[in-house]
């Protein structure tokens, strides 16, 4: 471990040009990495980067220094979060907004104006910033401000009654032993400090001086910017944060709750939340993670949950901003302790997420098509409906629903009619296909947003597909907002389709296909459409790896259909769906579709000692008996309806390692020897699996690990071709 991650320390610098670096690694029991490269300075001396080396924090201020110090003061009851900061700064223009709004960067002020060089102290700048109106209400919009933390810094100073740096001394850093750590370091080791950039205005090498301009025009002391310290005295402040000894555990959760900003999910109060990994900032793939990132290269991420932190202090901007790179810092440093730390879990924001924290801004100034039904939540859960109403500026003029309604609640196979209204619910599951000519000339974009289960037999890609054509014929453009598949992207399993249609075979692909509904998209337009007609733009995953399954997302599983309770009944559909072409009972009418299969004759015990455990990886078989029932919504007539019958349970024991298809290829060849006179196919079968060749395959007595051998090399060729959005 220590030496990956000095590897990939040296590798950040290197990527980065950044002069050095030190970066701190651990929790509160131990220290994993602790290590320096590279130099502190370059010029006009050449002085090398230590362990013990002060950086000048930059925005890390606004977590380490003047977060803490208001939620001190209101855990003290001297202020509240909620009240005007007019009550704790005698300015009448701020009680347009409260402390909570400067904490989550919803104020509507500015984000900051160069005021150094006409204000020499902090009340005069207060002063400024108060003379210009706020750009939009409080509360509504996120844009990240210095000016709001330069107001919090002065709120606790009048509140505590003591200058900011004093306060934060006496009831931050001594009490913690962080001997390095302050505003203004002192003589006898300012020296010591890593420089920052050669500024023109001040005539010099920032050494030991706060860099910001802002805070050093008003004494090197703000609530934005001015901090220094060593990365020991940051580990120091994250073992106390995240273990109370600083602010309690209630407090610590209060500030880390994602989604307290609607606008912006990502913010805590003077915290960042759920990093992401396309973003400038580092990235340690957890909810549960919070920090806070500084413009001269410095950053900090910490777990609630694990309780780890990982520190990087840099000085990108040493000697010149023009060579300042912190994303190449960041990334490659922190994505080195993510392998090590996350091998399973992640964090993956999904298109919608990603809408959400561009401002929407594909959407604004266009009207707008929308097909979706419910399982379509951001992060939070939050339906896409709820989602569009935090932006007044998109204009929806109709939505499109896939089978099972806009609600997902009809059941498979029913047709659903279309709802007029001021919003137009138009279904593609009946008479109507895909959009008209004249639906489309009233948009001007027409956006995806659907979850799809990762088996082509699922109908959510062949109303995709129709809408695609629509819009090509039209010269629409299309938005797909992706969403993870889940059953992961790395394994493909079953025979490529020969024989498409529409619905539950609509295009030449395997039956587990591995792809997203984004990469669908881009899959069909290239290969089945080919043509310059459709604009298609994804707004793609972040923090997807391809071998992730949906539970290692930490994303909210809300059923795209009635059958489909969980991701892992996903991951059984992938095989046991085929059972719909016999006459089987696939599981519908019980609380567990497709989790268990079975019929009145049918010898359970017998057949699953058939079943080579080579050909049911990952899960286990139990003979079970059960009665299926009309189920209002799921399964209203249910192949033996109110009869007993003699089933196979499926359970998943590893789900990384479940091949549903061999699974139901093993079974339907035992049941079909078993079985010979009471085993039946349906003339739907062949419509499942492609073609007649599967079916054809198992009459003729061949095993399941033959069959599925022989559609081993076509999925070769078929997974070379595919061009994946993601890695």
């Amino acid at each position: 471990m220590r030496e990956a991650f000095r590897k990939a320390l040296i590798k950040a610098v290197e990527q980065s040009k950044s002069p050095g670096a030190v970066a701190y690694v651990g929790d509160p029991e131990r220290t994993y990495f602790h290590a320096a490269t590279g130099f502190r300075q370059i010029t006009p001396d050449v002085l090398p980067a230590k362990r013990s080396t002060p950086y000048d924090l930059a925005s890390l201020t606004k977590g380490i220094a003047t977060t803490t110090a208001i939620m001190i003061l209101r855990d003290e009851g001297a202020l509240d979060l909620d009240q005007p900061v007019s009550e704790l700064i005698p300015i009448p223009a701020f009680g347009q907004f409260t402390v909570r709004h400067l904490l989550t960067h919803t104020s509507g002020l500015v984000g900051g104006l160069p005021y150094y060089t006409i204000a020499t102290s902090i009340d005069e700048m207060l002063q400024r910033y108060a003379a210009r109106d706020i750009d939009w209400p409080p509360g509504t919009r996120w844009r990240y401000s210095d000016a709001g933390f330069m107001i919090l810094g002065r709120a606790v100073e009048l509140v505590a009654r003591d200058s900011l740096a004093a306060f934060c001394a006496k009831r931050i850093f001594r009490p913690l032993w962080m001997t390095h750590t302050a505003f203004n370091p002192p003589k006898q080791w300012a020296g010591t400090c890593a420089a920052t950039e050669h500024c023109a205005w001040r005539g010099k090498v920032m050494v030991g001086a706060v860099h910001d301009e802002n805070a050093y025009a008003v004494g090197g002391v703000a609530g934005h910017a001015g901090l220094f310290a060593p990365a020991a005295d940051i580990a120091r402040f994250c073992r106390a944060l995240l273990t109370g000894r600083i602010l309690c555990e209630k407090t610590l959760a209060e500030i880390t709750e994602v989604g307290q900003v609607p606008s912006y999910p990502w913010q805590g109060l003077g915290w960042k939340l759920d990093p992401w990994m396309s973003g400038a900032e580092g990235f340690l793939p957890a909810r549960t993670v919070f920090g806070h990132t500084g413009w001269t290269g410095t950053s900090i991420w910490m777990d609630r949950r694990s309780g780890l932190f990982a520190i990087l202090l840099g000085n990108t901007c040493h000697p010149s901003r023009a060579q300042h790179d912190n994303e190449s810092l960041r990334r490659t440093f922190y994505m080195a302790v993510a392998r090590e730390f996350y091998p399973r879990r992640t964090n993956t924001h999904t298109g919608l997420d990603r809408l959400v924290r561009d401002g929407f801004r594909p959407l604004l100034g266009k009207r707008i098509s929308l097909l979706t039904n419910r399982a379509a939540v951001d992060q939070l859960g939050r339906p896409i409906l709820e989602v569009l109403t935090l932006e007044p500026r998109v204009k929806l003029a109709m939505l499109y629903s896939p089978e099972h309604g806009i609600l997902g609640k009809a059941e498979a196979g029913e047709s659903v009619e279309s709802e007029p209204g001021p919003v137009p619910v138009i279904s593609l599951y009946g008479e109507q296909k895909r959009p008209s000519r004249a639906e489309l000339r009233q948009v001007d974009l027409f956006v995806i947003d659907l979850q799809d289960v990762g088996a082509r037999y699922y109908t959510y890609m062949a109303t995709m597909l129709e809408c695609m054509k629509a819009c090509a014929e039209a010269r629409k453009p299309v938005l797909v907002l992706d969403r993870p598949n889940p059953v992961g992207g790395a394994v493909l399993e079953g025979p490529i389709a020969t024989k498409t249609g529409p619905d539950v075979c609509c295009a030449p692909i395997p039956v587990r296909h591995g792809m997203t509904m984004g990469e669908l998209a881009a899959f069909f337009l290239k290969k089945l459409l080919r043509t310059s007609k459709l604009a298609l733009v994804v707004n793609t995953l972040d923090n997807w790896p391809r071998a992730r399954l949906f539970h290692e997302c930490g994303l909210s599983w809300v059923p795209p259909s009635p059958n489909i309770p969980t991701p892992e009944t996903a991951l059984l559909y992938v095989g046991m769906c085929l059972f719909e072409g016999t006459n089987l009972n696939e599981g519908r009418g019980t609380d567990t579709p497709f989790h268990v299969v079975g019929a009145p004759w049918l010898d359970a015990k017998a057949v699953i000692r058939n079943i080579k455990y080579r050909d049911r990886p990952g899960c286990s078989l139990k003979a079970t008996t059960y009665t299926p029932k009309a189920i209002p919504g799921k399964a209203s007539d249910p192949r033996y309806r109110d009869q007993e019958c003699h089933g196979i349970r499926i359970t998943v024991r590893d789900p990384h390692k479940v091949r549903a298809f061999t699974l139901a290829v093993a079974l339907l060849a035992a049941i079909h020897r078993r079985h010979p006179n009471e085993f039946e196919w349906t003339g739907f079968f062949d419509v499942l699996a492609g073609s007649e060749d599967l079916r054809q395959r198992i009459e003729a007595g061949q095993s399941a690990r033959q069959i599925v051998t022989s559609y081993a090399s076509a999925l070769e060729v078929f997974n070379a071709g595919r061009a994946p959005l993601y890695e």
